[in-house]
C-alpha cells in the first residue's frame, strides 16, 4: 500500500510540474503582449495563446516521448529526420488553422486582408515559434535523463566496487589461513605447547577477521594488534625470538584504515624471506606523519629459492594492490623494490 501511494504521489507530482511548465509558458507571452499592445483584450489573448500552446504541447510530447526514445536514441537517423519533418509540417499547418480560423476572428472580428490567405505562411517563423519551446522542453527532459543516468551509473559502480572488495577479501582470508594452518601443523608434532599457543593466537586473529575485518574501516590500533598477533604466531616456529623487528611509532592510533591492508606484505616477508640469517631477518616499521600513514617491510631473499616457490604465492599481494586502487584511488603510494638480496615494500596512505 505504501509503495502504491508513493508511485501515485510521484505521478501526481510529474503531472503538476508539466501543467505548471505550460501555464508559465502561456503567461510569459501573455505579459509580453500586455506590455507591447495598447488595445489589449486579456480574455481573447489567453484564449488565443492557449490554442497555439496546444500545438506546442502536441509537438513537444510527440518529439520528446516518441521521436527521441524510439528513433534518435536507437540511431535510426533517417526515420527520425523523416518523421520530424512530417510532424513539423503538420504542427505548422495546425498552428495556422488555429490562428487563421479561431484566433484572428476573435481578436480582429474578421480576418484582415493584410494577413493574406490561409496558405500565406512564413514556415521559418512558424517553425521557430513552435520548436523553440519544444527544444526547451526536450532540453529539460534530456537533462533529467542525463542526471538519472549518471546517478544510476554511480550506483552501479559503487555496487561493483563493493562486490569486488568482498571478493578480494574472501580471497585474502583463505590465503592467510592456508599458510597459518601449515605452520600450526608443523608445530603439533614438535612442540605441543607452542602449538596450543599458536591456536590461541589464531583464535585472536579469527576474532578480528570475523568481527572487524568485515567492516569498511577499523581503528588503526586494532590493525596494529592484529599485526602483533600474527607476528607472535609466526615467531613460535622460529628459533630466534628477535628475528622480526616491529617498530610501531604511531601517534595517530585513533585514525581508521581498511582492515587487513598490511598483513599480506608481512605474510609475504615470512614466506619468501630467508630464515638462516642474522637477526633481524624481517624489519617492519609503522608510523604517522602529518596524518599520513607510512608502512615499510624489509626482508632478505634468495633468487635461487624464489624459483622453487609455488605459483600461487603472489595472490595476496595482487589482491592488496587491487584493494588499494579501489579504496584509496590517488590517495596512496606503493613502492616495491628488489636490490642485492633485499626486498623492500613502502606503502604510504595519504590523509588528503
Amino acid at each position: 500500500m505504501i509503495k502504491i501511494n508513493s508511485v501515485t504521489s510521484n505521478i501526481g507530482i510529474r503531472i503538476l510540474s508539466h501543467i505548471l511548465f505550460w501555464v508559465a509558458y502561456i503567461m510569459f507571452f501573455y505579459f509580453q503582449y500586455r506590455f507591447y499592445s495598447k488595445d489589449f483584450d486579456s480574455a481573447a489573448a489567453i484564449y488565443s495563446l492557449s490554442l497555439t500552446a496546444l500545438v506546442d504541447v502536441i509537438a513537444a510530447y510527440f518529439t520528446v516521448y516518441f521521436l527521441l526514445p524510439r528513433l534518435l536514441f536507437k540511431r535510426r537517423y533517417v526515420l527520425f529526420g523523416l518523421y520530424f519533418l512530417i510532424s513539423a509540417t503538420l504542427a505548422i499547418i495546425l498552428q495556422r488553422v488555429f490562428l487563421y480560423y479561431v484566433s484572428y476572428p476573435i481578436i480582429y472580428g474578421e480576418i484582415p486582408v493584410k494577413l493574406g490567405t490561409f496558405w500565406h505562411i512564413n514556415p521559418f517563423y512558424s517553425f521557430f515559434n513552435i520548436y523553440t519551446v519544444v527544444s526547451l522542453f526536450a532540453a529539460i527532459k534530456l537533462l533529467k535523463y542525463w542526471y538519472k543516468h549518471q546517478t544510476l551509473k554511480a550506483e552501479l559502480e559503487n555496487k561493483n566496487k563493493t562486490s569486488e572488495l568482498a571478493l578480494l577479501r574472501t580471497q585474502l582470508n583463505p590465503h592467510f589461513l592456508f599458510n597459518t594452518l601449515n605452520n600450526i601443523d608443523a608445530l603439533i608434532s614438535t612442540n605441543q605447547e607452542k602449538a596450543s599457543d599458536a591456536v590461541i593466537k589464531l583464535s585472536e586473529i579469527m576474532r578480528f577477521m570475523l568481527y572487524d575485518a568485515n567492516s569498511d574501516r577499523v581503528p588503526l590500533d586494532k590493525e596494529i594488534s592484529y599485526l602483533e598477533s600474527y607476528i607472535a604466531l609466526q615467531q613460535l616456529r622460529l628459533k630466534n625470538p628477535f628475528f622480526v623487528s616491529f617498530k610501531n611509532e604511531v601517534d595517530c592510533k585513533s585514525m581508521s584504515i581498511a582492515p587487513m591492508l598490511f598483513i599480506p606484505f608481512v605474510e609475504n616477508a615470512f614466506k619468501h624471506g630467508l630464515k638462516n640469517i642474522v637477526a633481524p631477518g624481517i624489519e617492519i616499521t609503522l608510523d604517522c606523519n602529518e596524518g599520513n600513514i607510512n608502512f615499510e617491510v624489509v626482508n632478505r631473499y634468495s633468487d635461487i629459492e624464489e624459483q622453487n616457490k609455488d605459483a600461487t604465492s603472489g595472490i595476496g599481494l595482487i589482491n592488496t594492490k587491487k584493494r588499494l586502487e579501489l579504496l584509496y584511488p590517488k590517495k596512496h603510494k606503493l613502492e616495491i623494490r628488489k636490490s642485492t638480496g633485499i626486498y623492500k615494500v613502502n606503502l604510504t596512505i595519504f590523509s588528503k
